[in-house]
């Protein structure tokens, strides 16, 4: 793919796909982002500075809805739009939403023309939380065993549910490559994402959940904020660069399928509120207590090699991905208190 290419990118209003626009202007592509009718003008105002370089549609129903007039000129896509776990009224809803919602897409965009496409799927559709801790090396060729009937159990929480989605509709996404080899697809399986906000980037109502994966972090900054910190941990901007780093990678004919796993070092809570209290000596006295406390974590067990060996990526360090996290939450916060929000 040649610089000034198009590409539509779904979800870019997100704290995934925020980054994933960044990353594409930064090496000189143009920007089809996709959201729910109710951002486009919020959302084109973010983008307003790049004077024409990203452009800002609707796309309302991610299982039927009709992307045809936005696919025109396009030359790769980036798929990062997803449901957000316990948003769906039913766990039926959140299943089809995932598996459908990415088959629509690939659908209409092989209809289209496009054989490039690159996926966000995550490390839960690689093994189950307990197998992250379990120590046994992980590698592109796991998946987590979950069933559709495990997801749609009606006393299945909500990781349960995310599992499945992610799991399932990742199949999906690989077996409509077998079906369609002239396609050329892309998959990263990141853990969660942590980091700075994009530039612009601006949540449309106050509130953690606004913060997206930050939320973690945020607790972090609350003395009596829980300890809930995964281990398995990744910079946002690492995970947007791998997405985009996918679109000149080589082609699986050379390479072999493109599941790409991913990681950074990995983190515990105790480890995150020491360092925080030793750059930012202000923030020490609200700290979780719970956090200070957590102890020790399991060892990193995930084969990152091929997003080094197929897309060139590196990660960054947790103790640059931490603070640039909480030097940005704190000016997220500032601005909505200034608005009246109250935590």
């Amino acid at each position: 793919m040649s610089s000034g290419s198009l590409v539509l990118v779904t979800g870019v209003s997100g704290f995934l796909g925020s980054h994933v626009v960044t990353e594409l202007l930064k090496d000189g592509y143009r920007v089809r982002g996709t959201v729910r009718s109710k951002k486009v003008a919020f959302v084109q105002a973010w983008y307003a500075k790049y004077e024409g370089k990203v452009e800002i549609v609707a796309f309302d129903d991610l299982i039927a809805g009709d992307i045809t007039d936005a696919l025109k000129g396009v030359s790769a896509i980036i798929h990062v739009a997803a449901p957000l776990v316990g948003r769906s009224a039913t766990h039926e809803d959140a299943l089809n939403a995932a598996i459908e919602g990415s088959l629509n897409v690939l659908r209409q965009g092989e209809k289209a023309g496009v054989t490039k496409f690159a996926i966000v799927s995550s490390i839960i559709a690689v093994t189950s939380f307990p197998g992250l801790s379990s120590g046994i090396p992980l590698t592109d060729k796991d998946w987590n065993p979950i069933t559709r009937e495990e997801g749609l159990n009606p006393s299945a929480e909500g990781f349960t549910v995310y599992a499945a989605e992610k799991t399932l509709a990742e199949h999906a996404v690989w077996e409509f490559g077998e079906k369609h080899p002239h396609v050329d697809i892309t998959t990263v399986n990141p853990p969660f994402f942590y980091g700075p906000f994009a530039p612009g980037w601006a949540a449309s109502e106050p509130g953690v959940s606004a913060l997206s994966t930050n939320g973690f972090i945020y607790n972090l900054l609350r003395p009596d904020g829980p300890s809930l910190l995964h281990p398995a941990v990744i910079d946002v901007r690492d995970v947007a660069r791998g997405l985009v780093l996918s679109l000149t990678a080589p082609p699986t004919s050379q390479v072999g399928q493109k599941r790409i796993l991913m990681s950074g070092p990995w983190l515990s809570a105790q480890e995150a509120t020491d360092y925080i209290a030793e750059v930012r000596p202000e923030l020490k006295d609200q700290l979780s207590e719970a956090a200070k406390k957590s102890g020790p974590i399991p060892k990193h067990n995930i084969d990152t090699s091929r997003a080094r060996d197929v897309l060139g990526l590196e990660f960054r360090p947790w103790k640059q991905t931490l603070i640039d996290a909480v030097d940005s939450i704190i000016a997220v916060e500032k601005e909505w208190k200034s608005q009246g929000w109250k935590p």
